[in-house]
């Protein structure tokens, strides 16, 4: 799935494959983690990738869900966008997150919350160097039907990665 905001930052996000393929076992935790590749590219002109295993099979279809509440305005924005806020969509590893910082006039401001392993290509950053958890994020504006396509894209990106 990619956004590409209004003001020229754009974020993607795939997953490439499971992290331990050869685990089948069925509700186990190591066979249902996932490694994701993700570009980045700020309104700055900032630019990087990461691939790391972020998400597990099910918060990859929480994040599916997310983001279609998120286009039909089902998300509020929140203010306080630590990993504790009630709308913001944090998982187990805390590379990403995502939150809704305003709605107004059918533009939704999504950002996109990166921590960790997801900042570490960062020219200059180090997973010891880079922000605290969520403390770095870059927004994206988005009206809903790139919101809705996000979605439909992201479904059919995790759909070749069933819970195992």
């Amino acid at each position: 799935m990619q956004f590409t905001s209004t003001d020229g930052a754009a974020f993607e996000l795939r997953p490439t494959g499971y992290e331990y393929p050869a685990t089948n076992t069925p509700g186990d935790w190591d066979a249902n983690w996932l490694i994701v590749h993700g570009q980045v590219h700020t309104a700055a002109g900032e630019s990087w990738t990461f691939h790391d295993p972020s998400l597990t099979t099910w918060e990859a279809r929480e994040l599916h869900r997310w983001l279609k509440r998120t286009a039909r305005g089902r998300v509020e924005p929140t203010d306080n966008p630590g990993q504790d806020a009630a709308d913001v969509l944090a998982f187990t590893e805390p590379n990403l997150a995502f939150s809704v910082a305003s709605v107004i006039d059918g533009e939704t401001v999504l950002r996109v919350h990166l921590s960790l392993e997801a900042v570490a290509g960062k020219a200059g950053w180090t997973r010891e160097t880079g922000p605290r958890l969520y403390e770095y994020s870059v927004l994206l504006k988005l009206d809903q039907r790139q919101l809705r396509a996000a979605a439909t894209q992201w479904n059919r990106d995790i759909s070749t990665f069933p819970p195992r």
